[in-house]
């Protein structure tokens, strides 16, 4: 018979409605002896917490708390969800993201469900799972897997359903049936799966306000462009106008189509070649003077991926700043899944003294001055400011949504040390996944960055986003224009450049760990991007 913990005797004790349990303490019970069971003969309670904690089984008596509202258990090792998942019926949020789950158990007696996080699992196929009695759903994140077949849910007519993620997965084509089932969504992130093409239908879904195609292999160049740089608006009243109308097509292949789209074809020729001549990004290999980071050993355990770079001669001016921190933002939520798989620094070059060094320090030892100016403040105090407004916003929002902060500040509660990256001052530039220092904060004026991705999963994640930053920055025309030899001419076609000078990243010996972007990395499309490398 498993120890009765402090909490739950606490929670039995004061009948209490809420149970949060996670972090490095809780992960050490667990895997010393496993989940304390007493939990779900807390029939009151309305709202359980147990994320970040390892937890590799669930039980059949998690059925046995009849009044949960909201269930988190994401950031575990979970492979499966009981059967018994279906007999909570007042279930309003569940959250089971990163986690290793390949499929879901049967979830038609949510009839309550209206947000469903299964992001960052294993999933192949959205499963026939009665999903179609869950009427009141109207979030669904599937980001982050393995999906190729999203039929289910394309048959699924979803009433509420408002808000739906599907980026990051492999999905190659998507049919015609959206237009009925999918009328009330607003909110729709396609982004960096197979997709060749999009039908029409995707065009017509009125209520539409936010639709994310980026990093599709999409056919027609003149779409991908639009998608990376313009309003969703203007994105929608082209699909309306050239996308797919074969709406039954699984391919999305619409070569050797002719006829009377014979003069809108030579048009999009026009316009694909001058993309073709469009900017440019110049990778320089390692140059003497940029500062090298050391990463040291206490960060190994913590966070231990960081990549670096460098972008030079970057135009920041007029509405460029405002852009750039947006697509930051924007690249924060979706590739990075809220900072839980990545976070991206940017560094004001000018105001960094190196060598750097990133290493990882108990949060009582060192300072982070804000962003938006003042004293430096402590590592810990700001922890704790952060995760008392994430739950001040999750209570004033009763608990159906949970923030971006709420993914990524539980990663710091498995450690004991926090990560840092540090000047050759001593003065920290950067706390991931929290936030970068004020020290070394880009303004308008900015001319040279420094370009910091860190993960605590995979150097490949560091690199992956990276490269979708760099990107980013190409596509929104950052770089500075080009000019014919001498210096003295701009280009005819003002061909801006952007450049990038890789970074190094060496251990505490001062041993090679990483070289960003290396050849391997950069692989974009060649119709679209056009890359020298010196």
């Amino acid at each position: 018979m498993s120890v009765k913990w402090e909490e739950v005797e606490v929670a039995q004790r004061e009948n209490r409605r809420e149970l949060v349990l996670s972090g490095k303490q809780i992960q050490t019970r667990i895997l010393a002896g496993g989940l304390d069971q007493n939990i779900f003969k807390l029939v009151s309670l309305n709202y359980l917490d147990i994320s970040e904690a390892g937890l590799e089984l669930l039980t059949e008596e998690v059925g046995n708390l009849v009044n949960l509202g909201n269930l988190v258990l994401k950031g575990n090792c979970l492979m499966s969800l009981p059967p018994a998942i279906n007999k909570l019926t007042k279930l309003k949020l569940l959250d089971v993201s990163k986690n290793k789950l390949a499929t879901l158990p049967d979830i038609s007696g949510l009839d309550q469900l209206s947000t469903l996080n299964v992001s960052l699992n294993k999933l192949t196929t959205f499963p026939e799972i009665g999903l179609e009695k869950c009427v009141k759903l109207s979030l669904l994140d599937l980001s982050v897997n393995d999906l190729t077949d999203i039929s289910v849910l394309e048959n699924t007519s979803l009433e509420f359903l408002a808000e739906l993620n599907l980026s990051r997965n492999s999905i190659s084509s998507l049919s015609g049936c959206i237009k009925d089932t999918w009328s009330n969504m607003k909110k729709l992130d396609l982004g960096d799966n197979k997709l060749n093409a999009v039908p029409i239908q995707l065009g017509e879904l009125g209520k539409l306000k936010e639709l994310c195609l980026t990093n599709n292999p999409l056919a027609d160049n003149r779409l991908k462009k639009m998608a990376a740089q313009k309003s969703t608006k203007s994105v929608l009243e082209y699909i309306r106008q050239h996308g797919d109308k074969n709406s039954d097509s699984k391919g999305g292949d619409t070569k050797g189509k002719k006829g009377k789209k014979g003069k809108n074809a030579e048009k999009n020729e026009i316009a694909d070649a001058v993309l073709d001549l469009s900017d440019r990004m110049t990778v320089m290999n390692l140059i003497d003077g940029n500062p090298e980071v050391y990463s040291q050993v206490p960060v190994k355990d913590v966070r231990p991926f960081i990549v670096i770079c460098f972008v030079k001669n970057v135009n920041l001016g007029d509405e460029n700043l405002r852009k750039f921190l947006q697509m930051q933002s924007k690249l924060h939520k979706g590739i990075c899944a809220n900072r839980t798989i990545a976070t991206i620094a940017t560094h004001d070059l000018a105001n960094i003294k190196g060598p750097l060094k990133y290493t990882a320090l108990e949060p009582e030892s060192f300072k982070v001055e804000p962003l938006t100016g003042g004293a430096p403040v402590r590592a810990s105090k700001l922890v704790s400011r952060l995760k008392k407004e994430a739950d001040e916003m999750r209570k004033e929002k009763k608990r159906n949504n949970i923030s971006g902060v709420h993914q990524f500040l539980p990663m710091l509660d498995r450690h004991p040390l926090y990560p840092c990256l540090m000047d050759a001052e001593g003065r920290v530039i950067s706390f991931p996944p929290v936030t970068n220092s004020g020290v070394t904060r880009i303004s308008a004026e900015t001319k040279d960055l420094l370009i910091e991705v860190t993960s605590s999963t995979k150097l490949a994640d560091a690199k992956l986003v990276a490269d979708a930053l760099l990107r980013e920055m190409l596509e929104m025309g950052l770089g500075v224009p080009d000019a014919v030899e001498g210096g003295e001419e701009q280009t005819p076609n003002n061909q801006k450049v952007l450049l990038v000078e890789q970074g190094r990243v060496l251990d505490e010996g001062g041993a090679l760990k990483v070289t960003y972007p290396s050849k391997a990395d950069l692989v974009f499309e060649k119709q679209k991007f056009n890359i020298n490398r010196i």
